[in-house]
């Protein structure tokens, strides 16, 4: 079709989710920086454009392309669907367009790393900023060429708006898809195109792991997806409830190829708990894992794998041999010396946990030993040759100063370690409001400052290395290591305020 006409489906993100990233951590980092930082000096340096030659997308979110695919599994001609980024809107919106769908991480700003950061920084969250300003360019440009076209949106923040029918209308948003929708955003979509009546939220339906298309096109980071759902029931996850499932491995290492052939140097398998690949329910199974991993390292050209979440009581089950041998399979030829892997602990206090559906998350751990199992399993990690990014949760339903001191004192007992944490406000996933940075105690923001005392240390060692092993410029790599100091003498500022406002 040709594009002065525009095509009929066309699928976009905003910037931050659809740059030219080497890393899984870049995307991290950009989308943790807040409106208080100019656009202009971080946008070319930490959201770098993906240019491509044909007007299409070189990279979109995973989801982005998933949702593609499943639309040409379904019966959509290739030629009719369009992903693209917001420079390539004039391009592909013309007078066919009939649906736009735009998939966002953050479309109101509510999720816990985004409060955290905008808590202590001030200003909106990037995400949701250029969310918004996509937004506003598709309305303008299907108010000039296409009036009638709907505009739905997805993703992973798609639950932000699902329940707010008020915000929606006045953001211009016609539909939303909520969750996975492999198994019917094909009907739903046809139905819109044929102007049948669909509900203004469409609960997606995922598709069993085996008929889950492969990718047509490289994905952001060069993510791959390995497994989707937890299902281990806290109630802080939108996870909780969706059992996890794991894809086949000719899906994983199809998409791994993808990206290898569109010039990614490395992927990053997408779970929320890897280390749980190929098992049943809670249980892990070491050997699914380690074969998945020899299949993906037969692949020519591949370098780094990187990862994203794994559970303690997951790894647990994986001798230190077992941990060893995933290290060094992720690792691969790369010299990367800081392979990161993210851990929710959320409190060191097991009570506290378990009162918040956390039960499950400690496997066998009773609760008074939480804690001191969290330890253990975080320093074979570190044994391993893993660096350890480790998360917590502060203003849980139920906390006590004691179970922040509690905390306090586990972090301090880690502080000898090669290891970062980042504790994050909680953020009720029903988008009610959440604690806010007036509500700490004097206990919180010691809390965080033991933790980013490890931070300033760590992190800005191990994003050199990430970037070294991807290949990425020395001349970037400096820049980003001076705006990093830049940045830790702010925060480093800030967190002294906010301390002395607590104890005021």
């Amino acid at each position: 079709m040709a594009t002065s006409r525009g095509y009929p489906v066309v699928l976009t993100a905003d910037r931050s989710l659809m740059a030219d990233y080497r890393l899984l951590f870049d995307g991290m980092l950009a989308a943790s920086q807040t409106t208080t930082a100019p656009l202009p000096l971080l946008a070319p340096l930490l959201m770098p454009r993906a240019r491509s030659g044909n007007g299409r997308a070189r990279v979109a979110p995973l989801g982005l392309r998933r949702i593609e695919a499943a639309l040409c599994a379904g019966g959509f001609s290739p030629d009719t669907v369009a992903v693209v980024d917001e420079w390539g809107l004039d391009a592909a919106i013309g007078p066919e367009t009939r649906l736009v769908g735009i998939s966002s991480g953050e479309p109101a700003g509510l999720g816990m790393n985004s409060s955290t950061m905008t808590a202590v920084a001030g200003g909106r969250i990037y995400p949701q900023a250029l969310f918004q300003r996509l937004l506003c360019r598709v309305r303008q440009r299907l108010a000039r060429v296409a009036p009638a076209a709907k505009l739905v949106l997805g993703g992973p923040g798609a639950w932000q708006l699902a329940g707010d029918p008020q915000v929606r209308r006045s953001l211009g948003i016609d539909f939303v898809v909520a969750g996975y929708a492999e198994g019917n955003v094909a009907a739903a979509f046809g139905d819109l195109l044929a102007g049948r009546p669909v509900p203004e939220v469409i609960v997606g339906e995922g598709a069993d792991p085996a008929a889950i298309p492969p990718i047509r096109g490289a994905s952001t980071m060069g993510v791959v997806e390995s497994s989707r759902g937890c299902g281990l029931g806290c109630r802080f996850c939108t996870l909780a409830r969706v059992p996890m499932s794991h894809l086949p491995a000719e899906t994983i290492l199809a998409d791994a190829a993808t990206n290898v052939a569109a010039g990614a140097r490395s992927i990053a398998l997408l779970s929320e708990d890897l280390f749980r690949y190929g098992g049943q329910g809670a249980r892990a199974n070491p050997p699914a894992l380690l074969e998945l991993l020899r299949r993906l390292r037969q692949i020519p050209g591949l370098g780094a794998i990187q990862i994203d979440h794994a559970n303690l009581c997951s790894l647990a089950q994986f001798s230190d041999e077992e941990l060893a041998a995933v290290h060094a399979l992720l690792v691969g030829p790369t010299r990367c010396q800081y392979l990161w892997v993210n851990v929710g602990i959320e409190t060191a206090s097991g009570t506290l946990l378990r009162a918040n559906g956390g039960r499950a998350k400690m496997g066998t751990a009773s609760e008074g030993d939480w804690g001191e199992f969290c330890a253990a399993q975080v320093r074979r990690l570190c044994r391993a040759g893993f660096f350890p990014l480790l998360s917590l949760l502060l203003g849980l339903p139920g906390e006590r100063e004691e179970d922040v001191r509690a905390t306090l004192a586990w972090v301090r007992a880690l502080s000898g370690e090669r290891i970062a944490i980042f504790p994050v406000l909680y953020a009720p996933i029903d988008g009610s409001a959440g604690p806010r940075a007036s509500d700490l105690t004097r206990a919180h923001w010691e809390l965080i400052r033991s933790c980013y005392r490890l931070n300033f240390r760590w992190v800005p060692r191990m994003y050199w290395d990430n970037q070294a092993a991807a290949g990425v410029p020395v001349g970037r790599r400096l820049l980003v290591q001076v705006l990093g100091r830049g940045q830790v003498v702010q925060w480093q500022s800030l967190f002294a305020w906010h301390a002395w406002r607590a104890a005021a």
